[in-house]
Parts: structure tokens; C-alpha cells; sequence
């Protein structure tokens, strides 16, 4: 049986433990804006380490990273635990083309917080290639932040600890958009192999093509045309493209601005896509017959109808 005095000894070191662990992290809160500051500890760095602008949000035991990409317009958020856990973040989706990734782990080591990048995957590949790259972010005053890192600063040196200086910007940076963008079925490129291949068919006097290109990289490309009295009378780019463990299908009639439809099911001879805030179409399915017709149905709100166009396999 424990002694009155041991278990005031357990309960001082589980009071010391706790004070630790409720020790205030330091002010990296905030939205920072790179300058060409030099840092105090290390060499200052050719470019900006970790961008021009990001901003950080602490909680008890996670960090939010927002970084601005799209040419410094579009926020990318990530959320991080910071007990060293790994946690995979996919790049922001370009169109026709699919995602690279990163594996990440975040933690504090003393007055600093650590990012580093342990892992990255290629565009179309799930299995992660190994890195080791570190970022570390300390406070050099109340309204300076330092984020060091180790780079090649010219083609023939060696790596070479380097840094950033960030200072606090009056003016946060946009977060986490509202609406979180539509989610699809799990899926990946390869399951849509069946649709590759140059295609033909008509509609009336008019014949319309789709070629398709096999799938690399986590995305597949087309070209449509339509050909009535041997002119183009349209003309379409299409793609679809891996994105955030689904696809994403592509339109760009005539080369306008492009329109995104979400996997919403797959199986082994169809795929539907859908945008629901498209005025039409709203659905596109894609269905390879059993002898080997490949349909392409679009389809709106009733009581307008599906069209249906059916295209046979060319050379």
C-alpha cells in the first residue's frame, strides 16, 4: 500500500507534468509576410522559404497552415496534429492534370514548430517516395517570425541552412472557403481506362469525334470535334483528372473557360459525372455497351430530355 508521502509524490510529479504540458506555445498565430530581413542565426535564403505570405492558427494540439497559391490569390489550407503524427495533404487540383502529394509531420521541439515533409507522391502514383525536408518557425521578435531551412543556395554548393525573416501583417489572410467543394467517389484514373481510344460516330448529317488519350500521370485528355459538309462546326477539349481520391471531369466548348463535373459512380462499364449548378449539362455518363459501342449521354433537369451519342472504335 502506497505511503501518505508517496502518493504526495505521485501527485507533484503529475501536477509538474501537467504545468508542462499547459505551458503557452509561443505567438506564432498570425498572417506573415516575407521581407529580405537577414535572419539573426543563420544566412538569409535567395527566395522566400515558405512563400510570400502564409498565415498559422494554434489549437491545444494541432496547427492550421494556409498558404497562398494561383499566383498568391487562393488560399490552400491544411490542418496538422502536432504530436509528430504523419498526415497526407494533396496539392491544390489544376485542371486536366492529376495531384501531387506530400506526407507531413508537425511538432514542437522546444520554442520551435517544426514542419517536415517525409514523404511525396507523384501525379497518378500512391505510393510515396521518401524525403526530408524541414522547416522550422520561431519567433525573433514580437512581430518577427524566422523560418529556417537547409537549401542548395547555387548549383555548386552544398546544402546550407538557411532563413527567412516573416513579419506580422496587419491584414489576416483569407481562410477556409465556406462551401467545401462537391466530393466524388472513390476512384483513380485507371478505372476509366476503357473509355481511351479514337472514337466516331453521328448525329444526323453531322459525324462527331472523341479521342481519348490512355491515362498518365493520373489523367486522361481528349480532343471533340464535329464535322458537318467537311467544316468544324464545334469544337471541344476535354480531360479528366484525379482529384482528392476521385475524378474530375473537364469540359471546354470551343476553348471557353472550363466546367467541372464530380464522379458520382463508377463501375466496371460506366462513370457518371455531375455538376448540379451547371444549367446544362448537369449529368455526363460515359457507358461502354457490350459490343463495344461507347455512349456518351448528357442530361439536365425534366423535362428536358438526355441526348445520347454512340460512337464506334476507330483504327
Amino acid at each position: 500500500m502506497p505511503t501518505r508521502g508517496g502518493i504526495r509524490g505521485v501527485l507533484l510529479l503529475c501536477a509538474a507534468a501537467h504545468a508542462v504540458a499547459a505551458q503557452p506555445r509561443p505567438g506564432l498565430a498570425g498572417s506573415w509576410q516575407a521581407t529580405r530581413e537577414a535572419p539573426s542565426t543563420v544566412a538569409a535564403a535567395p527566395s522566400a522559404i515558405f512563400g510570400d505570405r502564409f498565415a498559422i492558427a494554434l489549437g491545444e494540439q494541432s496547427v492550421e497552415l494556409t498558404r497562398m497559391v494561383r499566383d498568391h490569390q487562393q488560399p490552400f489550407v491544411t490542418s496538422h496534429r502536432t504530436d509528430g503524427s504523419e498526415s497526407r495533404i494533396m496539392s491544390p487540383s489544376r485542371t486536366c492534370l492529376g495531384q501531387t502529394g506530400q506526407i507531413v509531420t508537425t511538432a514542437w521541439e522546444g520554442n520551435s514548430l517544426v514542419y517536415s515533409v517525409v514523404g511525396s507522391t507523384a501525379a497518378g502514383s500512391s505510393a510515396p517516395t521518401p524525403a526530408k525536408v524541414r522547416y522550422a518557425f520561431r519567433l525573433q521578435g514580437p512581430d518577427a517570425l524566422v523560418v529556417e531551412s537547409v537549401m542548395r543556395t547555387s548549383a555548386s554548393a552544398g546544402p546550407t541552412p538557411v532563413g527567412t525573416v516573416y513579419r506580422r501583417m496587419q491584414q489576416a489572410l483569407p481562410g477556409r472557403a465556406v462551401e467545401e467543394p462537391a466530393r466524388g467517389v472513390p476512384a483513380t484514373i485507371s478505372q476509366v481506362a476503357w473509355i481511351a481510344g479514337n472514337w466516331s460516330g453521328t448525329r444526323g448529317p453531322a459525324t462527331i469525334e472523341e479521342r481519348w488519350t490512355a491515362g498518365a500521370g493520373g489523367a486522361m485528355i481528349a480532343m471533340s470535334r464535329t464535322i458537318e459538309k467537311d467544316a468544324i462546326t464545334e469544337f471541344e477539349f476535354l480531360c479528366i483528372a484525379e482529384r482528392d481520391g476521385s475524378l474530375v471531369y473537364s469540359a471546354m466548348p470551343n476553348a471557353a473557360a472550363p466546367t467541372h463535373f464530380m464522379l458520382t459512380s463508377i463501375d466496371a462499364r460506366t462513370a457518371t459525372f455531375e455538376n448540379t449548378s451547371n444549367d446544362f449539362p448537369k449529368k455526363i455518363q460515359y457507358a461502354l455497351t457490350p459490343d463495344g459501342t461507347l455512349e456518351a449521354t448528357i442530361s439536365g433537369t425534366p423535362p428536358r430530355r438526355p441526348i445520347t451519342f454512340s460512337f464506334k472504335r476507330q483504327p
